[in-house]
């Protein structure tokens, strides 16, 4: 094989899941748990022809390698490769950056430790849950919903507590068949997103560094605790502007049509030198 051949291998593994188009200035995209980067499908249309969207599916989800060692797990795992799939890709230069509920946290986390290169941030209910005062009414909340999906007695359990949780009581069972069966699939990478979240240790003191343009979003009918979570990012992001959809958690997957063109004009409208 010859040394092309052989290093060109070796990329495309190494950006397995990370799917890139367009060209100008680039767009990370991050997703929630139980989903892929599917759900950015209409973003992408939106954004390819002015930039470089950059479409992660996370660890464990569409066509991304499952994770190795489940012990060690944290959330630098999936910064570390996203930061390698990064470097390969765009090397030094400064990018936008999106994500929803877990795909949110791993955006906020990476925003903390890259402040001076990302030029803009788009959170949809970002599940950092950790940043949540531990005994307070809403870090009891979030703690006891991890501790009942992971004590669920099999995933399809697991997977209706939190796919109900997100939306409404009955969800799950509404959902077809077959999709009932990939998500309850997908719940063991489900529990190590909740074992990664949680772990986290920055607070809002490192979130503070964000200096660039902000846009934080909820959905009106959401479930309290995310809601809380953004206004709360709002108070400490001084800069940041916000948005409310008439959606659940699920929003940029269920209302895309109303979520990502928000998403894409702000984007757009930001200038870079």
């Amino acid at each position: 094989m010859k040394k092309h051949q052989l290093k060109d291998q070796l990329v495309t593994k190494k950006l397995q899941g990370i799917h890139h188009s367009g060209q100008g200035t680039a767009i990370v995209l991050l997703h929630s748990s139980l989903s892929s980067s599917r759900q950015w499908k209409l973003l992408v249309n939106l954004l390819e022809k002015t930039h470089t969207v950059i479409n992660i599916d996370i660890l464990g989800y569409g066509r991304a390698p499952a994770v190795i060692d489940e012990k060690s797990y944290d959330l630098n795992v999936e910064l570390n490769r996203i930061k390698k799939a990064l470097s390969t890709l765009i090397a030094n230069q400064k990018f936008h950056l999106v994500g929803h509920s877990c795909g949110g946290a791993l955006a906020l986390k990476l925003a903390v430790e890259k402040s001076d290169q990302v030029l803009s941030l788009s959170l949809f209910e970002p599940v950092a849950f950790h940043l949540l005062a531990k005994g307070s009414p809403e870090r009891i909340v979030s703690d006891d919903f991890a501790a009942e999906v992971l004590k669920a007695k099999d995933s399809y359990q697991a997977a209706a507590i939190f796919t109900n949780f997100w939306n409404k009581e009955g969800f799950y069972k509404s959902l077809p068949v077959k999709m009932q069966a990939l998500m309850a699939a997908d719940i063991p990478k489900v529990n190590l997103d909740f074992k990664g979240l949680m772990a986290e240790s920055y607070g809002f003191t490192e979130v503070k560094s964000i200096t660039c343009p902000t846009l934080l979003m909820f959905g009106e009918q959401s479930p309290s605790l995310s809601r809380f979570l953004v206004e709360k990012l709002k108070i400490e992001l001084s800069h940041a502007q916000i948005e409310s959809f008439d959606c659940g958690h699920m929003g940029p997957v269920s209302h895309s049509d109303d979520i990502h063109p928000v998403i894409a004009d702000f984007i757009k409208a930001i200038k870079v030198s």
